[in-house]
This record gives C-alpha cells, structure tokens and sequence, in this order.
C-alpha cells in the first residue's frame, strides 16, 4: 500500500516471498474501476501512486457523483494524523502486550508498520467515501495483502481492532450522521469485513 508496504521491516528481516507481495499489496481498486470516469481513475492512480491526499480541485471534481462524501473527506484528511494516533493509544490502553518482548508489534520496527498501515487505510477509506463507491478494494489487491499478512504473521485482531477504533474516532470528528457520512461508515466497513475475512481464511486453513 505505501514505500513501507503493510507489514514491512527492515529490508533485511524479509523474505523472498514477502518482497515478491509487497509491490501487488496495492488494496485500492478505483484507478481501474470502470463505475468512474477515465478523469476520475486517473486522479485517484495519481493520488494513490504518491500515497497522498486528494486535492481540493479533485474533491470537488468528484463532490458530483453518487452517494460522494468528498466534501466530509476533505474535512477529514487534515485530522488524519490525529485520528491515527488517537487509535494508536486506544489499542495500546487495550492490548499493551503488543509492544512488549513477545508481543506480535514487537520489535518496535513491527509497531512502526502497523501505524503506518493505519494511516494507509484510512487514505483509502477516505478516496472510497469522496468516490462514492463503498466497495472501493480491489480483489487481487486485498488477497495479496492477506497472503504479506500471513508470511509476517501481522496479528489480524490487533489490526481489525486498531480499524475499528479508526472508525469510531472518524465518526466523533465528523458530521457523520449526515447522508454523506454514512458512505464514510460504509467504507470502513468495507475494509473492516476484507480483514475478517483474513482472520476466516486462517482459521479454514488450521482446521483443515
């Protein structure tokens, strides 16, 4: 999903098949989804190639299309780092064992890549809600960041806890209730139920 791809560490601590997974981990489908216009993919590859946030002239371009929440989004994006870090120490208030020797964020390289994921999914979520498009993953995408997932043995609860945590803190900053931020809601659960389904796989695959 970014230069430090879901999961990375130190470039020495991963293997030939994580480094295989890395660049196809790549979640966001919009700039190849045929529901929006040739402009449109096209701002969103732009915008998901440099991992930034969407410009205010793209916003707006986009502000017409069904069920979009650009304008929420674009009050959202500048609380990003916030909500991110707002998440951060909820999840570790909850689960501190995770940064502690054994823990499945420890070493603290293992935490630094489970925050910036954090921040990765939440830019996605907020390209889907200014899209208008919920099911903004893209398959091929998603199934290789399950599979990076498995070979660096991400803790999935911990990852689905600190989403769900994202989400709450998202909801409290913004006018949420509001037609437009129920595609916000709607996006996250999205993404929310594609790493369950992770957790589902896993479990088919010990018991079988």
């Amino acid at each position: 999903m970014n230069d430090s791809k879901p999961g990375s560490g130190p470039p020495a601590s991963l293997s030939v098949r994580a480094l295989a997974l890395i660049p196809k981990a790549r979640i966001l489908g919009l700039p190849g989804d045929p529901r929006l216009s040739a402009a449109q993919r096209n701002i969103f590859a732009e915008a998901d190639e440099r991992r930034r946030h969407l410009l205010p002239h793209e916003l707006d371009h986009l502000s017409g299309n069904p069920h979009s929440a650009a304008r929420l989004v674009g009050a959202l994006q500048p609380e990003a780092e916030a909500l991110v870090a707002r998440a951060r120490s909820q999840l570790l208030d909850k689960q501190p064992e995770l940064i502690q020797p054994g823990g499945g964020l420890y070493p603290p390289f293992r935490a630094a890549a489970c925050w910036r994921d954090l921040w990765q999914f939440l830019r996605c979520v907020l390209y889907g809600a200014a899209s208008g498009i919920v099911d903004f993953t893209s398959p091929r995408g998603v199934q290789a960041l399950e599979l990076l997932y498995q070979e660096l043995h991400v803790p999935l609860g911990a990852m689905v806890c600190g989403l769900e945590l994202l989400k709450q803190n998202t909801i409290m900053v913004g006018p949420i209730h509001q037609p437009t931020g129920e595609t916000v809601v709607a996006c996250f659960d999205h993404l929310i139920g594609s790493l369950r389904g992770f957790r589902a796989t896993q479990e088919q695959e010990r018991l079988t």
